[in-house]
């Protein structure tokens, strides 16, 4: 028998035709999934249970598969469903609920470990500080852009406030082509390369931590995913398929959906089957369903991809994953969990010196005084401040990681070579549509390197399976 969790860590692959579980890997006899890869282009993961091939199929979050006699997958069922069911209670009780939860799903994990948390400007890690904050065998560490926004300072700024140990690193430009290999062997091409940079970081914090302390999905399980709660149910796809979705993504797939000759047009499928996952979920409420449906298709098939990268330096904790956590926000309302008020209050309440560091995306304002922002008496000093970066700068800040991997003539040379000098790559994607996008990168780097991105994945993975 196999049970799924609310939120899968781990994908687990089973044959389609035996129905047995088994490993990701390539046979020769497979064949492709030419709609999954258009999805995949389009998104930047795959859905439900696609993988690039028909014969291999993921198991589902929160699904019971029990098994007969020869191991084989029988008689799958649902044992628990997102939904929308908020208790009528106080803030305090939430807080208070909430602040239990949390304890309960680190604390007894961490029992007699070294803990190793990476530290961001933002909310999420720094509200699983809190109930950590005074541990013995505790470290931080961050990591930032070489020439990009200043992310280190605000994990120095919590070190230096505890007296903690504290780790810096600078993701280096061109660092991918090195790695290559090394990411095929964690994610199997099911991610874009460019984005889990923490593996550029992982040799110097090996050794730092038993439990490597995660903060991820906390953004979308503590926010509102839309801003109003009477948008129509077309209103409500449209929306989720552009948080989903990249622009240039969207363009590469139905591309190849003509080039493959699939039937019908990749807009008409796509919205099919969005609409077919969409209407699935039981929820009345915009904003949880939308939450409902990218914690079912989202995390375990992209945010999860990657975690074992993290898995290289230790054992990984991620509470916010926690069935106990998933099962707490169907019983938050959704004014509660607007702006990230549940994680704000509970830093403010528990940790105070922590909600004086600066909040990256308000910087310089912190917790107690971010509101100010949006006020119009501070536009001016967000001017000023802006005015200021501009006239400091002698580059353009690097704010995302394919720009260090991308762009520089080394780093596109080494583009070209994986995209373009491969043949067998150019029988499953011809040339002509390879060097379409190049141009277009060349012409629009921004919007077109998510389409880049996943041409890298296809080349790869046809360099590193297909072709075997």
């Amino acid at each position: 028998m196999y049970k799924t969790p609310i939120i899968p860590v781990t994908p687990i692959y089973y044959d389609n035709n035996s129905m047995k579980k088994v490993l990701w890997h390539h046979n020769p006899n497979y064949t492709l999934d030419y709609e999954a890869i258009c999805v995949f282009c389009a998104f930047g993961f795959m859905l439900e249970k696609d993988t690039y091939y028909n014969e291999i199929k993921v198991l589902q979050p929160s699904t019971q598969y029990n098994t007969d006699e020869n191991n084989c997958i029988i008689k799958p069922k649902e044992y628990w469903h997102w939904n929308y069911s908020p208790i009528d209670r106080k803030f305090n009780d939430v807080l208070d609920q909430f602040s239990s939860i949390l304890d309960e799903s680190i604390r007894n994990k961490i029992h007699n470990k070294s803990v190793l948390l990476p530290i961001s400007g933002g909310i999420d890690s720094r509200t699983l500080f809190v109930p950590i904050k005074n541990k013995v065998e505790l470290k931080l560490c961050s990591y930032e852009f070489t020439d990009g926004i200043q992310e280190i300072k605000f994990g120095q700024i919590l070190a230096e406030q505890y007296d903690l140990p504290f780790y810096a690193q600078k993701i280096q430009r061109g660092y991918l082509w090195n790695i290559l290999d090394e990411l095929v062997e964690i994610n199997g091409c099911f991610t874009d390369f460019t984005q889990p940079r923490q593996i550029a970081a992982i040799n110097q914090l090996k050794g730092l931590g038993d439990v490597i302390l995660l903060g991820h999905w906390g953004d979308v399980l503590f926010d509102r995913q839309c801003d109003s709660d009477s948008i129509s149910y077309d209103e409500q796809l449209d929306c989720l398929l552009r948080k989903i979705s990249k622009p240039s993504g969207l363009e590469l797939a139905n591309e190849l959906w003509k080039y493959w000759g699939l039937d019908g047009s990749f807009s008409s499928y796509i919205n099919n089957r969005l609409d077919d996952l969409y209407n699935k979920i039981n929820i009345d409420n915009p904003s949880a369903r939308i939450r409902a449906f990218k914690s079912l298709y989202w995390a375990p098939r992209w945010t999860s991809i990657n975690l074992p990268i993290f898995g290289k330096l230790g054992q990984i904790l991620l509470p916010y994953y926690s069935d106990e956590m998933c099962k707490f926000i169907c019983s938050i309302s959704e004014k509660d969990l607007s702006n990230r008020k549940i994680q704000i209050e509970y830093i403010k309440k528990y940790c105070p010196k922590a909600a004086e560091i600066p909040w990256q995306k308000y910087y310089p304002l912190n917790l107690n005084n971010y509101t100010m922002y949006n006020q119009p008496f501070y536009y001016p000093i967000r001017a000023f401040r802006k005015f200021k970066r501009m006239m400091s700068q002698n580059s353009k800040v690097i704010t995302r990681n394919w720009e260090l991997q991308y762009l520089n003539n080394n780093n596109k040379s080494n583009l070209n070579r994986n995209l373009r000098m491969h043949g067998n790559f150019q029988e499953l994607i011809p040339l002509k549509i390879i060097n379409k996008f190049m141009e277009k990168f060349k012409l629009y780097p921004e919007k077109y390197a998510h389409s880049i991105s996943m041409l890298l994945c296809l080349a790869t993975l046809s360099k590193r399976y297909v072709d075997k």
